[in-house]
């Protein structure tokens, strides 16, 4: 549908190096620096649940993942706009709440509010949240420049978010599930393993893990026109995440392959480049979970036998039937 839409749309200008179709477009700025800009919609009923998150914590969300399409890139975010629509009922005091908790976020992750605006919305919250970051001339990391033969990457663990929805979902909120809550209402966007990353000038492409591991990995792929072999047994998740799927009676599996909003670093390295890459891996806590193959169709989950596994879509699709966080 977005490529539907933006077609026909003007697309590139002399100082644009990346437009439409990655985390943010990259737009070229003085002194060898690039300009990364993102834009990010949340809407009550869709990203959060009031019943289930107060103001502070719904304003912090929402930022840090604005903030981390600029991670994802390996950028430094800078500034932000915040455009915020009340829901009827909603008094001042809600705003100044949600503002509070996108302050806690920006104070983390070195951003300067610089605009926005505020309306009365008629159904609920709504925002809108444009960050500004910055990367050297050529540095940012696109989804498109993987290769056969990389190595796949993630950073910390996987589907602790996913977990954390459904314990929301099912109303229980501690035992093995407290931590998970916590994960997917307050996250936080890997910048210093994106800057780390980005130094290294070894990672081929990158995106974060918004998604779920496969759905993005996949958006890599199409990008760089690829497929990729990953498996199950190597991708990183916490140690009581098992007890917490089980307790809420959810697939593990699709837990951590396809469950969205953990908002990891999802990288390749170039194959001849993996041996110099060991050193930044361990330092940021990246661990190598797959390949990247030729076969454009090859999109391939094994299970520790060797077994391809099923995994279900992931994320969330706002104009279609398949479902996720």
């Amino acid at each position: 549908m977005i490529a539907r839409l933006t077609e026909g749309a003007p697309r590139e200008a002399a100082d644009l190096p990346c437009g439409v179709g990655d985390d943010c477009a990259v737009v070229a700025g003085p002194h060898g620096r690039d300009w990364l800009v993102t834009v990010d919609a949340f809407a009550e009923g869709i990203h959060f649940m009031r019943e289930w998150a107060n103001f502070r914590s719904i304003g912090r969300k929402a930022l840090a993942a604005a903030a981390s399409d600029v991670a994802a890139m390996g950028g430094l975010p800078r500034f932000y706009l915040a455009t915020i629509g009340l829901g009827p009922g909603d008094e001042e005091g809600a705003a100044g709440e949600i503002y509070s908790g996108m302050r806690e976020a920006a104070h983390e992750n070195g951003l300067v509010l610089v605009g926005g605006d505020t309306f009365r919305s008629p159904s609920g919250i709504t925002m809108s949240l444009t960050v500004v970051g910055e990367a050297g001339h050529g540095e940012a990391i696109l989804r498109s420049g993987a290769k056969a033969g990389d190595g796949v990457f993630v950073t910390g663990s996987l589907g602790g978010a996913a977990v954390g929805l459904a314990s929301l979902r099912s109303g229980k909120r501690g035992g093995a599930c407290g931590k998970f809550v916590e994960r997917h209402l307050e996250p936080r966007p890997r910048v210093a393993e994106g800057r780390a990353i980005a130094r290294s000038r070894l990672a081929t492409a990158m995106i974060d893990s918004s998604d779920g591991l496969v759905a993005d990995l996949c958006h890599i792929a199409e990008a760089s026109s690829l497929g990729f072999e990953i498996e199950a047994g190597l991708v990183p998740f916490d140690p009581d995440l098992s007890a917490a799927a089980g307790e809420l009676g959810i697939d593990f599996n699709d837990a951590v392959l396809a469950g969205g909003e953990d908002y990891e670093l999802i990288f390749t390295v170039a194959g001849k480049s993996l041996p110099a890459f060991e050193r930044t891996a361990k330092e940021i806590g990246a661990v190598r979970i797959g390949t990247m193959v030729g076969e454009r169709e090859r999109r391939e989950v094994r299970g520790a036998g060797g077994e391809p596994l099923a995994v279900g879509p992931g994320g969330f699709d706002h104009f279609g039937r398949k479902g996720g966080s």
